[in-house]
């Protein structure tokens, strides 16, 4: 059973190596911008990456998981460099892993995916492979696919079967009401369903996945403008 530790050591260890990539790039990468979200760039990423932990710490959640607060935490580091805003996680890190120590599994798993999916976009905006991290994702497989559920509860879907690939083998999770005939299977990956839940694959990438895979039912906001193809190794 994953712990409040379990989760905490997983955000720690995504913050420390995301770190230690953005002090690594150059001031060309840090301005690229990214296909995942478009009018950001890989410093911009950052800049979110920071913001979440530092208004959670400061209680500033009045508009939580919105574009309009995400993107209030670009504006407010706009002046500053990647240098200053990975300072900045360094010093807020710390503080908010104490509160997820005693509270993670309390908090909503967007915390921790939307840090897992950044990481991703700005490895997609480099071109940078690498093995990902499955720790967040597998842990709170189930538990995105609740929240999922309960999100397009009243959009009138049929419910699906989501096969996911998972290293201990593959779960079945139905996503809708499981007391409803379910309409078919989309088979993926755990990374692949992460990307798709928040809309890190375009409507025709999704709707290739299955006969009833339906974009307006498996992501959580809108799909992407544009196919994405992520430079993940998946062995």
């Amino acid at each position: 059973m994953t712990t409040n530790a379990d989760l905490t050591s997983y955000y720690r260890t995504l913050r420390h190596r995301c770190t230690e990539l953005g002090r690594s790039l150059t001031a060309e990468q840090a301005a690229t911008m990214s296909p995942c979200c478009p009018e950001w760039s890989v410093k911009d990423l950052f800049a979110h990456l920071v913001g979440v932990p530092v208004d959670v710490l400061e209680g500033n959640l009045e508009g939580a998981a919105t574009a309009a607060w995400a993107d209030g935490h670009v504006e407010r580091r706009g002046d500053d460099s990647l240098a200053q805003i990975l300072d900045e996680w360094d010093e807020a890190g710390p503080r908010v892993e104490a509160l997820l120590e005693v509270a993670a599994l309390d908090i909503d798993p967007r915390f921790f995916l939307d840090c897992w999916t950044h990481e991703w976009d700005i490895r997609q905006a480099l071109g940078l492979a690498a093995e990902p991290d499955m720790d967040i994702p597998n842990h709170l497989l189930a538990r995105s696919v609740e929240m999922l559920t309960e999100m397009k509860a009243d959009g009138g879907f049929d419910p699906v079967t989501l096969v996911v690939a998972t290293p201990d083998g593959e779960q079945r999770l139905v996503l809708g009401d499981a007391g409803q005939e379910v309409a078919g299977e989309v088979p993926l990956s755990t990374f692949d369903y992460c990307r798709v839940l928040v809309g890190r694959r375009s409507a025709a990438q999704i709707k290739a996945l299955s006969p009833v895979a339906n974009p307006d039912q498996l992501v959580v906001f809108s799909p992407a403008a544009t196919d994405i193809t992520d430079p993940a190794q998946l062995g």
